[in-house]
């Protein structure tokens, strides 16, 4: 019995730390990347820069890829952004709108350079943020959904395998 359980263990240790990478099957030539400037296509173009510099600043926190210029770059992201929605979420009894909530799709191109393959080619990201409007802003509910987007991107690109 004391043999099983130690048997057990020493599986459940050998299997639960293979399971999570935070690579996958992501080739590490490809870590250095250069983002290029935001494509704006939704109707919303004076959210262009803060989104750019959100999407920057989350791909850098994020840490499994480094953000490089371009010519030392090996991977090129092309981000399009092509819809930008916000609607009220929550109402006071008076109709008073309380909780608004951020909507964004983008279309997220990457490039390996050198290469003319496409990863993630035909791939549309959302990404969703709330904010209340007693206590925050519009750009604080972009910014939260700028984070769910490009953690999106990430977990999609970091499962697939080149």
């Amino acid at each position: 019995m004391q043999t099983y359980l130690r048997l057990s263990l020493l599986l459940t240790v050998l299997f639960s730390s293979c399971i999570y990478t935070f690579s996958g099957g992501f080739p590490s030539k490809y870590r250095n990347a250069y983002l290029e400037s935001l494509k704006n296509e939704s109707q919303r173009q004076d959210v262009t820069l803060n989104i750019q510099n959100y999407m920057f600043e989350e791909i850098q926190k994020d840490g499994r890829l480094n953000i490089v210029s371009k010519d030392r770059a090996s991977l090129k992201i092309v981000p399009v952004l092509m819809d930008f929605r916000k609607h009220a979420s929550e109402f006071t009894e008076t109709g008073e709108v309380t909780v608004y909530s951020v909507i964004l799709r983008a279309k997220i191109l990457v490039i390996p350079i050198g290469d003319t393959t496409l990863i993630l080619k035909d791939t549309i990201f959302s990404g969703s943020g709330v904010y209340n409007v007693t206590s925050e802003n519009e750009d604080t509910g972009i910014k939260r959904a700028v984070s769910d987007l490009v953690n999106n991107f990430l977990s999609k690109l970091f499962e697939v395998r080149i």
